[in-house]
């Protein structure tokens, strides 16, 4: 990927932005302070720290190891921003020719900032399907107990309905035992009755 040339005020925005970031060694020439990747990798952990290991970039004179920093940079963390340098922007960078770090600082912040960017809508989504589940869990909840609380309304009226069925045996227990008392009172007056009728008659 060769990045394309950046106008006079591109430049001064991405120094500006460059200037609010706390990096461990100051800015004296751009090109010749990023040219071994180091500074790079600084200004991403500054903004997405889980995302690069700052002791994998150490500060560089040799090309070989400015190579190696920035192949790093490139397949560690450039492709989990969605994108990679070309060799030709590499060598740009570590021959400090005139504009192919802001180039790539460039293109970086732009990177960045749409990564952080989706890293907000994942967490909002997380966090909506967080709320969700905590809402399905309590209506979950809320039916558990609605349904023992049906269960223990179905016990009181089966209770109560036993005790019914018990009075209500009590009930005709005593008006059959009523009966027979009535029936044997009946025999009783009878008896007498005919005791007093046969007393009549021998007078």
């Amino acid at each position: 990927m060769d990045l394309p040339p950046l106008s006079e005020l591109e430049l001064q925005n991405i120094y500006a932005w460059i200037d609010k970031i706390p990096l461990t060694r100051p800015k004296k020439n751009i090109q010749r302070d990023f040219a071994d990747g180091a500074m790079v990798a600084e200004v991403i952990y500054h903004y997405l720290p889980k995302l690069v290991e700052k002791h994998n970039y150490p500060q560089a004179n040799s090309i070989q190891q400015k190579q190696y920093n920035w192949s790093t940079l490139n397949l560690k963390v450039f492709k989990k921003l969605g994108f990679q340098l070309s060799k030709n922007d590499i060598d740009s960078i570590i021959a400090c020719q005139s504009e192919a770090v802001e180039r790539v600082l460039k293109y970086l912040q732009i990177k960045i900032e749409k990564y952080l960017e989706q890293q907000k809508e994942l967490e909002k989504k997380a966090l909506e399907q967080q709320k969700q589940m905590q809402y399905q869990q309590q209506q979950k909840q809320q039916m558990q107990e609605d349904s023992l609380q049906n269960q223990d309304l179905r016990l009181i009226l089966a209770e109560k309905n036993q005790s019914i069925t018990e009075l209500k045996e009590t009930v005709e227990i005593l008006q059959l035992k009523v009966k027979k008392l009535e029936q044997l009172l009946q025999i009783k007056d009878n008896k007498i009755q005919g005791l007093i009728n046969q007393l009549q008659g021998k007078q």
